[in-house]
């Protein structure tokens, strides 16, 4: 009583959050903006509950990302993760602060630390939270692909990441989630590169995104690293022709720019090159330099080519050993084998806990049954001391009239053994007497039972011999006067019979009981011999007797039930047999 009343107020008593707060929250996915206009309008020193100030700050720390606010400090999301540490029923903003507090470390350059975020974000989401497990999901493999390391995990993680935008229909996060996995040609194959990298673009034309350009220029590399410069070139030129600003890499210039120089198009090349913007990362500069390394070659001006060939090779090499440096695998590799220890030590100390808590409670049982009978005992003891001594005071009292009820006693117990002994003599004389009968009445059913078998050895060769098999006549005619004589009608009928009765039936009906045997193998030997007794034209009353059922009703919806479920025809077995001898049945 005292657990339910302290839990039933506590689970009737949800959180409710300030108003402004669940606004923000609902706008957060789609309009970023209006949300975070919302959450910076809340003055937080205005907010009286804990909840709501731990709640401000997860979504001002989602909205700042969302909107590519640099963080100088994780000061805000820390203050929201400890409050959620604290409350775990508020599983769904656990996970969110885990998540966001793992994308400001790594925007704070702490790539190792946000692994371990994400890692728990995944961990701590329940098992129907799809976005957050789908994100947790894309920031790893995001945190991955930006260091260009495990470009293996990077694919699994978005391929999950799939699966959970799909199941809630989010197509904003599924575009890069498909558009990913379609970057990686080397590890899904061109086909399925090209598969993704198209669902991906489609996606994004629908909800007009500009996302789709930086998947259409993925997809321009894989046509150009395999030789279809052609749809390379024309896929690039797309992205120049239409808003290049809107795409985040500058790849599509080296596609578009390449793919002229191997058409043979130098002029186009030169131009195209001439309107490449200034690069801003590692990537861009890479790319720019081996393009103007192609158009080198191009126009035959080696002088230049070995200088913009080794600035492209040592910015690879850079980007290379900044990736190297990273320790992301080791990191999660790590996180995996200490949750797996930590897992594997709690499942032991809840095994060690039940025992012990089993233990206690068997300890406390048996003591409680000790107490208890030991009370009881005692209690016994008392009541039998108090009877005692009632009983030695009242023998004491009362001895000399005790010794004579005893002498009456004595005389009435020797008439009782004498009456007990007429008494058994009697019995062993009955016991003698139905000894006797009992073995007359055997004798009498033995001698029965040999006289059936005699007279079904008659049915059988009077049957054959006189009806030459081909009629049921006699053997009806003879069941009825043997199953007539009282005493025997319980004894089951042999298969000599049975095997007499199907011939007589075979002759009469021309071979109808081999017929329905062949015709029919599901049929069981009591179906079988129902059936001939049906034939034979037995009354229901000898059918009742023969096959040991309770009452004439039962054989007569046997019958019908034999031939509804078994032979799978709506007519009596009358009906079935003239079916027979007028040619109907195949």
């Amino acid at each position: 009583m005292l657990v339910l009343g302290a839990v039933v107020p506590g689970c009737s008593d949800a959180t409710r959050y300030d108003s402004r707060l669940t606004t923000a929250d609902s706008l957060m996915h789609d309009n970023p903006d209006s949300a975070l206009a919302i959450i910076e309008a809340v003055n937080r020193d205005s907010l009286t509950t804990e909840h709501d100030r731990a709640y401000r700050d997860l979504l001002l720390t989602q909205a700042r990302y969302r909107k590519r606010t640099a963080f100088a400090n994780d000061s805000i999301i820390n203050y929201a993760l400890s409050y959620y540490r604290a409350h775990p029923a508020e599983r769904e903003k656990l996970t969110r602060a885990y998540i966001y507090k793992g994308a400001v470390m790594e925007e704070l350059g702490q790539p190792d630390s946000a692994m371990l975020y994400y890692k728990t974000a995944e961990k701590v989401a329940g098992s129907n939270d799809y976005f957050n497990l789908g994100y947790s999901n894309l920031r790893i493999a995001q945190l991955y692909q930006s260091f260009y390391v495990n470009d293996s995990a990077v694919v699994e993680r978005m391929k999950r990441a799939s699966r959970y935008f799909t199941a809630i229909g989010d197509t904003g996060f599924l575009i890069t989630a498909l558009g990913t996995q379609g970057g990686y040609p080397n590890i899904v194959g061109q086909d399925s590169a090209c598969f993704y990298l198209n669902q991906a673009i489609d996606f994004a034309r629908k909800i007009d995104s500009p996302k789709g350009l930086q998947y259409q220029s993925k997809l321009a590399g894989i046509y150009f690293y395999h030789g279809d410069y052609q749809r390379a070139k024309d896929l690039a030129m797309g992205i120049v022709k239409n808003h290049p600003e809107e795409c985040n890499e500058n790849q599509f210039y080296f596609y578009a720019i390449n793919s002229f120089i191997c058409l043979g198009d130098i002029d186009s090349a030169r131009w195209l090159m001439s309107l490449v913007p200034k690069p801003e990362t590692s990537v861009d500069s890479m790319n720019y330099f081996r393009s103007l390394d192609n158009i080198s070659l191009a126009d035959k001006r080696y002088q230049y080519t070995q200088l913009y060939s080794e600035i492209a090779s040592n910015t690879k090499i850079n980007i290379l050993n900044g990736s190297r440096d990273s320790k992301l695998v080791e990191t999660e590799l790590t996180w995996d084998a200490h949750q797996t220890k930590a897992e594997s030590d709690s499942n032991w100390k809840k095994i060690i806990l039940c025992l012990i808590l089993a233990i206690i409670l068997l300890l406390i049982a048996g003591i409680l049954i000790v107490w208890k009978r030991i009370y009881d005992y005692r209690s016994l003891l008392s009541e039998a001391q108090t009877e005692l001594e009632k009983l030695l005071n009242d023998i004491d009292e009362n001895r000399l009239e005790w010794e004579n009820e005893r002498n009456l006693y004595r005389q009435e117990i020797e008439a009782k053994s004498n009456e007990l002994k007429e008494a058994k003599e009697k019995r062993l004389d009955l016991e003698r007497e139905q000894l006797k009968k009992y073995r007359q009445i055997s004798n009498t059913i033995r001698l029965r039972h040999k006289a059936l078998d005699e007279l079904y050895e008659n049915i059988k060769i009077k049957t054959i011999t006189e009806n030459g098999g081909k009629s049921v006549k006699s053997v009806l005619r003879l069941f009825k006067e043997l199953y007539e004589q009282k005493g025997i009608i319980q004894k089951p009928l042999p298969m000599s019979f049975w095997d007499t009765l199907k011939l007589s039936v075979d002759g009469e009906f021309q071979g109808i009981a081999t017929f329905v045997e062949q015709k029919y193998p599901d049929l069981s030997i009591n179906d079988m011999h129902l059936f001939l007794l049906a034939c034979a034209n037995i009354p229901n009353l000898f059918i009742k007797i023969c096959m040991n059922y309770t009452s004439d009703v039962t054989a007569s919806k046997n019958k019908k039930r034999l031939m509804s479920n078994k032979i799978k025809l709506n007519v009596t077995i009358d009906e079935f047999v003239q079916m027979y001898l007028h040619g109907e049945l195949k």
